[in-house]
């Protein structure tokens, strides 16, 4: 078995996903596999990454996406990337280290919030890539969210009994402002979940 699978949902952000596969091409390893679930976008240009798994599917939304991506993995551990941030340098190789040790079921990290240059030291932040977990207890999206779509993966995740550890390092890099991205729309008032007014 692999010892980390990384799922990133892919929709219309070409500029900032190439970057993101460039960056992880550098990072990869035999023990890595990076899956990027191409929702409805037919995107051609990333057929270079054969390094990658590449899945092309009916557009149907990001927690669609990250499903599909859950059900492709074949590692010890999943995390998940947004096709519109970065990671540092050392994101693989810290996660790896600390996989190998055997630290916990999730494997929480820092972030720094690219719009604001500050590192965020948040563990209990909802966001589903600020850590790594064992395969066993990741729960699937509901997939009638189309915002906030890491509220109901937590509230499953803490359903199910596991350990947590925290690495004292920052490992992501989120923008927390980007227009036209899921939390822009949302704030615009553009998005709304099922139920919601």
């Amino acid at each position: 078995m692999l010892k980390l699978s990384l799922i990133i949902p892919y929709y219309n952000t070409y500029d900032y996903t190439i970057k993101l596969l460039k960056e992880l091409r550098l990072q990869k390893t035999d023990e890595v596999e990076v899956i990027l679930v191409d929702d409805g976008c037919n995107e051609t240009r990333f057929d270079e990454f054969t390094e990658f798994k590449i899945i092309h599917k009916e557009h149907k939304g990001a927690c669609a996406a990250w499903n599909e991506g859950i059900r492709q993995a074949t590692g010890k551990y999943i995390g998940f990337i947004d096709s519109d941030d970065m990671i540092m340098m050392n994101y693989v190789d810290e996660l790896i280290k600390a996989i190998d040790l055997e630290l916990a079921d999730e494997i929480l990290f820092d972030w720094v919030d690219f719009d604001h240059n500050y590192v965020v030291i948040h563990p209990t932040a909802r966001a589903i890539w600020k850590a790594v977990y064992r395969r066993e207890i990741v729960p699937f999206f509901d997939e009638t969210y189309v915002h906030h779509t890491d509220v109901p993966f937590q509230q499953r995740l803490h359903k199910t009994p596991h350990t947590m550890f925290r690495l004292n390092k920052p490992l992501y890099v989120y923008r927390s402002y980007r227009e036209g991205s899921i939390s822009w729309l949302r704030r615009q008032g553009l998005l709304k979940n099922p139920g919601e007014s």
